[in-house]
């Protein structure tokens, strides 16, 4: 009887199993036909931290620098050239991951036409890789010219160099991690222990994480366990933390629970998206401001004791939220 019932078990869970690959596999696998580029072809490297000289340049008192999430080939050359003329005053600007829709040369020739002559295209970026930069697969892999387009620092993780790195400047560390390269229990545990660590070593600066995935998801059923479980702790450490995926934006601030060893201060943490597919923003009593339905931009200013962050509409440039730390 007892064995009976094993093979009942046994056969509902390939059943079941099988059932959930044949609906996922798509999803989980496959990836459409690669659309052909008729243009010029380009080959570009885009200007990034790993540049001695252009990092010199940046070593300044009071550094300014824009902030985007998700984009998804979205914004046209004429949203670029309208955030950068907003801005005229900013030394460099970051991206959050899913700057492409899927890993292909006609999407990488998308990004670099909607850059050229904006003003955006000759500014260094600081950019991490998300999902969508990944191939497809068992184990999804990042295609190994990205990081020919994206030079970054190897200061990072040792199985995530040139994918997850930090920069340092006068007033501020800027750490940058690649979520979606994250596989293996050891992957999250090496990161986090790295995160962790280069956050205590920032000293007095300000310390700003970037990721893709969040910690704190904003949007229904976009949770990950695992996310929460790896860098929930270490981000007690940090001031600000920024991801995109979610595509909406929401701020809230986490206050950690005291040691009594050292004063806690609170942890920030915003969600962004600055593409045109938007998700609503999960209902959440903990959010101190949230806003959906448009893409987002935030505006960041750093001086010796100070950290503006302002966050614009896009499409109108109202600003919708804004927020000061004092060291």
């Amino acid at each position: 009887m007892r064995r009976w019932i094993g093979w009942i078990i046994g056969l509902c869970l390939l059943a079941g199993g099988a059932t959930v690959c044949a609906i996922r596999w798509q999803a989980w696998f496959g990836n459409p036909p690669e659309p052909q580029w008729t243009e010029q072809t380009i080959n570009h490297q885009f200007i990034t931290m790993n540049n001695d000289s252009v990092l010199r340049l940046l070593q300044r008192d009071t550094l300014s620098f824009l902030l985007l999430g998700d984009i998804h080939n979205s914004l046209t050359q004429d949203h670029m050239a309208a955030i950068a003329q907003r801005h005229s005053d900013i030394h460099f600007w970051a991206q959050l991951g899913d700057w492409m829709e899927r890993p292909y040369h006609y999407y990488e020739q998308m990004i670099y036409q909607s850059l050229l002559g904006t003003g955006m295209d000759t500014l260094p970026i600081v950019a991490i890789p998300g999902n969508h930069e990944y191939l497809k697969g068992v184990v999804k892999t990042l295609p190994k010219h990205w990081k020919t387009i994206f030079p970054n620092p190897h200061n990072g993780p040792a199985r995530f160099l040139g994918t997850s790195y930090y920069v340092d400047f006068p007033h501020l560390r800027l750490i940058a991690i690649d979520t979606d390269g994250l596989h293996r229990m050891s992957d999250y545990t090496q990161v986090a222990f790295w995160l962790k660590k280069t956050l205590r070593d920032a000293g007095k600066k300000f310390t700003i994480v970037m990721m893709h995935h969040p910690v704190y998801s904003t949007a229904e059923g976009r949770f990950n366990p695992l996310m929460w479980l790896a860098f929930h702790g270490p981000m007690r450490e940090a001031d600000i933390v920024f991801s995109g995926h979610d595509h909406n934006y929401a701020r809230r601030t986490v206050q950690y629970k005291e040691r009594f060893w050292k004063k806690e201060e609170p942890t920030i943490f915003i969600g962004t998206n600055a593409s045109m597919k938007k998700y609503p923003v999960k209902a959440n009593n903990q959010y101190e401001a949230s806003f959906s339905g448009e893409p987002v931009y935030q505006y960041i200013c750093v001086t010796h004791n100070t950290l503006h962050i302002s966050t614009f509409n896009l499409l109108s440039a109202e600003r919708i939220d804004h927020v000061e730390i004092t060291h």
